[in-house]
């Protein structure tokens, strides 16, 4: 019994490195691997909590309301998904590109981007009634969380458990959302904030 548990393992790895090999670009292919580096990037955790937070300073009522959740969510999943990665400890692939998050954060599983794509789009599908706004944020998820493999920070595995855990955190904020909301209102009307 132990000796099949193995071989399935040493499948799973085996395959995991022969799709992160297909997938890979190297750093020479030039126009190719820089388009890959700035899709990888857009998935970056500062990028959206920024981007949400000057949107929110601008906005007010139902808006207000919807952009603190997104940014919340964001951020409170990273903090999750960051001890997470630690308490599993898998390395990232060598490479050359990356020092950014080879530096500060050296574990790959799960891609805290993964997660991050599958979130966004559980919340893109909370949020917006057009389909064809969640198919691009389907696009973009699925792009993204590619482009984390071929740029050589994580494997295949990382953004495939990564994606499905965050759509399954996505979901969680979305169940949750009635019940913050009704006890946590103040946070997410700052107008509130600045009444005597």
């Amino acid at each position: 019994m132990r000796g099949s548990s193995v071989s399935f393992f040493n499948r799973i790895s085996v395959f995991d490195e022969k799709a992160s090999a297909a997938l890979g670009i190297e750093p020479q292919e030039g126009a190719l691997f820089k388009l890959a580096a700035v899709i990888a990037h857009s998935g970056d955790s500062w990028f959206w909590c920024g981007a949400l937070f000057i949107f929110w300073l601008f906005s007010s009522g139902d808006r207000e309301r919807t952009i603190a959740y997104w940014g919340g969510s964001i951020a409170l999943t990273a903090c999750f998904v960051f001890v997470l990665k630690r308490v599993i400890a898998r390395t990232r692939p060598e490479g050359e590109w990356g020092n950014v998050y080879r530096k500060t954060d050296p574990y790959s599983f799960p891609s805290g981007h993964a997660v991050r794509g599958g979130l966004i789009l559980m919340l893109a599908v909370n949020t917006f009634e057009q389909k064809w706004v969640i198919a691009i944020f389907a696009v973009w998820a699925v792009l993204m969380i590619l482009s984390r493999v071929a740029t050589g920070v994580h494997y295949f595995l990382d953004v495939l458990g990564g994606f499905f855990l965050g759509l399954l955190i996505g979901w969680f904020w979305f169940a949750v959302q009635p019940f913050i909301y009704q006890h946590f209102s103040v946070l997410f009307d700052k107008s509130s904030w600045f009444k005597k």
